[in-house]
């Protein structure tokens, strides 16, 4: 962006106040600066900044479709997702139960809360 000063004016800039005296020409954010915050008629854009261009759509990635049954995804349990996701797999499974809580207890550093839970869960139903 360019402006042309028109009239004597004083302006915050730099943390210092700068005075522009008639016909200065000044570009870049200096104009900007001016140009939003000069008294009106102070100063004249003689050159505006050019419109960007439209950014592309970033591509959606493929989605995988999701069964409707939480249960049905896969063999192993879900350890190192959600517990929403990992108690969906077990959906109140005694052996799913088990076989989370095993996996849960092999990880460096279990869950306190989804241990608790798969205990119960793997405890009940005797």
């Amino acid at each position: 962006m360019r402006v042309r000063v028109l009239q004597p004016t004083r302006s915050y800039w730099n943390y210092e106040v700068r005075e522009f005296g008639e016909g200065d020409e000044l570009e870049g954010d200096l104009a900007r600066h001016l140009a939003a915050n000069a008294p009106e008629g102070a100063v004249k854009v003689t050159e505006a900044d050019p419109d960007p261009e439209p950014e592309p759509e970033p591509e959606k990635p493929a989605e995988v479709p999701e069964s409707d049954d939480p249960s049905a995804g896969g063999d192993e349990p879900p350890v190192d997702g959600t517990i929403d996701d990992l108690m969906a797999w077990v959906n109140d499974d005694r052996e799913r139960a088990g076989r989370a809580l095993a996996a849960e207890q092999a990880k460096d550093k279990p869950r306190s809360t989804v241990v608790k839970r798969l205990t119960a869960l793997a405890d009940t139903e005797e």
